[in-house]
């Protein structure tokens, strides 16, 4: 069984009852090319006509089978099944009419098997870093000095500075040949 409703829109609303399933589709002609979309819903067989109702700017479809009443709104391009009763107390019914047009779902292509990815190729080894060549001082501006533990950099210093050692255990400076640190007397044996 097939009915249809023209809508005011020049889309043309198609219910069609196939053994339980149910296939609404909006069709449009639009300068000369046809659009149609539609959506199956699993309604049973119908036990009489659908009814069609306008409520609140939406349609709405009433379907009914052994299984009860199931309701369909269209809204817009929209085609989608309500999980409870709307109120169509105030609604507007319209008039479906029969038709003999079909409606076919068209069925889903399968989907293309995805390419497998890749392996990675393996990331080249890190080349080792160029040593840094000592700063030569820069006329009359202050050096720029940091200290982390045993570590010491300093920029705009003179060679002589630059060479200072200082106690991993407490930060303070040491002579290149002190073995013990002259503060906290932290032994700087082979800490150079």
């Amino acid at each position: 069984m097939t009915y249809a409703y023209d809508l005011e829109n020049g889309q043309r609303l198609i219910v069609q009852n196939d053994g339980g399933d149910t296939i609404v589709a909006l069709s449009s002609d639009d300068e000369g090319q046809q659009q149609s979309q539609s959506t199956g819903f699993s309604t049973g067989k119908w036990s009489k006509a659908p009814e069609l109702f306008r409520s609140r700017g939406n349609l709405v479809l009433r379907f009914e089978s052994k299984d009860g009443a199931k309701y369909i709104r269209v809204r817009g391009s929209q085609i989608q099944s309500m999980h409870s009763e709307p109120d169509l107390e105030n609604a507007e019914k319209l008039k479906l009419k029969k038709s003999d047009e079909s409606v076919a779902m068209k069925p889903m292509e399968p989907m293309k098997p995805m390419k497998p990815m890749e392996p990675m190729k393996p990331m080249e080894p890190m080349k080792p870093m160029e040593p840094m060549q000592p700063l030569k001082p820069m006329g009359n501006m202050r050096p720029m000095e940091m200290r982390m533990g045993g570590m010491h950099m300093s920029m705009g210093a003179s060679e002589k500075e630059a060479a200072k050692r200082f106690c991993t255990q407490c930060g303070k400076p040491v002579q290149n040949d002190d073995r013990f640190c002259a503060s906290c007397g932290h032994a700087l044996s082979g800490e150079k």
